[in-house]
C-alpha cells in the first residue's frame, strides 16, 4: 500500500519519458512554471520534465493561486519547443485537458470531465488544472503546468477551497502511489502531444467530447 508521504523518483519517471531528456524532481520550488521558462531561456530541449513535491508560489489561470501542499499531489511542468501561432494555442490548451482526462480514466476515475479551456471537474470540484504560458521569438517554446490533486484529505486543503477542491483519495477512500500516477500521466502527454502537429483536429475533437456543460467557474487550489 502507498504512503502518504512517498517521494517521487525522478530515474524511475525518466522511464516513462519518450523524449530522451531526464527528469527533474524537485523538494521545493515557487513555481514550476516559472522554473522552466526561465530554462527554456537558456535552450533547454524539448519533453524537459520538471516535478516538485511543493510549490510556495504556484498559480493557476489569471494569477489564482495554486494550493500545492507537499508530497500529496502531482505538481509539474513539461516544456515544449514548437511554433506557437493562432493556429496552435488552442491545441497547447487541449492536449494536457485530454491527457489529464486519459489518466483519470486509467485510474479508474469516472464523472469527470473538462471546463474549458482545461481545468478538470467531477460533480463540479476541481481536482486538477493546467496553465499554459509561451514564449515567442525565434526559437519558440512552451511551458505547461499541471497541478492534479491526488492524497489529499478534506483539511489538506485551505479553508476556501475545501468546498470546491477535491482529490483522488477523496473520491475513492484510499490512497494512491503518486509514482504510478505520475508515470501515466507522463505517457499520456506524450500520446496526445503527438497530434499537436500529427493531427490537429482529432485532438480537438478528442477535447470537445470530453467538454462538460457550462458550469460557474470555481476558484482552485
Amino acid at each position: 500500500m502507498p504512503d502518504r508521504w512517498d517521494p517521487l523518483d525522478q530515474e524511475i519517471l525518466a522511464t516513462s519519458s519518450p523524449w530522451g531528456v531526464p527528469v527533474r524532481v524537485v523538494d521545493e520550488t515557487g513555481s514550476t512554471n516559472d522554473e522552466l521558462l526561465a530554462l527554456g531561456e537558456k535552450g533547454a530541449p524539448t519533453g524537459t520534465l520538471l516535478f516538485a513535491e511543493r510549490q510556495t508560489a504556484g498559480r493557476g489561470q489569471f494569477r489564482r493561486p495554486w494550493s500545492s501542499a507537499r508530497r500529496l499531489g502531482i505538481w509539474c511542468s513539461l516544456l515544449l519547443r514548437m511554433d506557437v501561432s493562432d493556429a496552435t494555442i488552442l491545441s497547447l490548451s487541449a492536449f494536457p485537458a485530454v491527457a489529464l482526462v486519459e489518466t483519470l480514466q486509467l485510474l479508474g476515475i469516472r464523472g469527470h470531465g473538462i471546463k474549458a479551456p482545461n481545468d478538470i471537474l467531477i460533480d463540479g470540484k476541481k481536482i486538477a488544472g493546467i496553465l499554459v504560458e509561451t514564449r515567442t521569438g525565434r526559437d519558440p517554446y512552451a511551458v505547461i503546468g499541471i497541478g492534479l490533486n491526488v492524497n489529499h484529505t478534506p483539511g489538506d486543503f485551505p479553508e476556501d477551497l475545501k468546498d470546491c477542491a477535491v482529490s483522488l483519495a477523496m473520491l475513492t477512500g484510499r490512497l494512491f502511489d503518486r509514482m504510478s500516477v505520475a508515470s501515466i500521466l507522463i505517457e499520456e502527454l506524450a500520446k496526445a502531444g503527438c497530434l499537436i502537429q500529427e493531427a490537429p483536429g482529432e485532438l480537438l475533437t478528442a477535447w470537445n467530447s470530453r467538454l462538460l456543460p457550462t458550469q460557474t467557474a470555481n476558484p482552485q487550489s
